[in-house]
């Protein structure tokens, strides 16, 4: 069975664009390597160009998307008009349990204990040799 997640960022005209993550989109793994590692919007747009994702992982390039990796049709990302429509119809749109945003340099999340509010992600990467975070 898989957690599924959508992964979205907040574009200038306040639309959202996002993807469907199939495997893992819990926050202790897809939200920790989405607020770890996924820091910049040029980090996030090239997440989204993937289109829908089976697996995330630290870079682009280690992820396993449907299209590049798997040979399937390209399904790209979904646009919604807003962020309220984002929360309210993303869930059922891309079959997610929950929701990340990208917004302004920072990751939120949906979903959380079935709160239907957002909530920041905070996440502390350990570096080797530097103690436990």
């Amino acid at each position: 069975m898989s957690t599924n997640a959508a992964i979205g960022m907040k574009q200038p005209d306040g639309s959202v664009r996002a993807v469907r993550l199939n495997w893992d989109g819990y926050v202790g793994y897809a939200g920790a390597i989405l607020g770890g590692w996924y820091k910049t919007a040029e980090q996030v747009e090239a997440l989204l160009a993937l289109g829908e994702l089976s697996e995330i992982k630290e870079t682009p390039e280690t992820c396993t998307a449907y299209h590049r990796d798997m040979g399937e049709a390209y399904r790209e990302a979904v646009t919604f008009p807003s962020v309220d429509e984002y929360q309210y119809r993303g869930k059922g749109r891309l079959a997610a349990e929950y929701l990340y945003l990208f917004d302004d340099g920072k990751w939120i999340v949906c979903g959380l204990y079935n709160d239907p509010d957002w909530h920041e992600l905070d996440v502390i990467i350990a570096r080797e040799g530097k103690g436990n975070a």
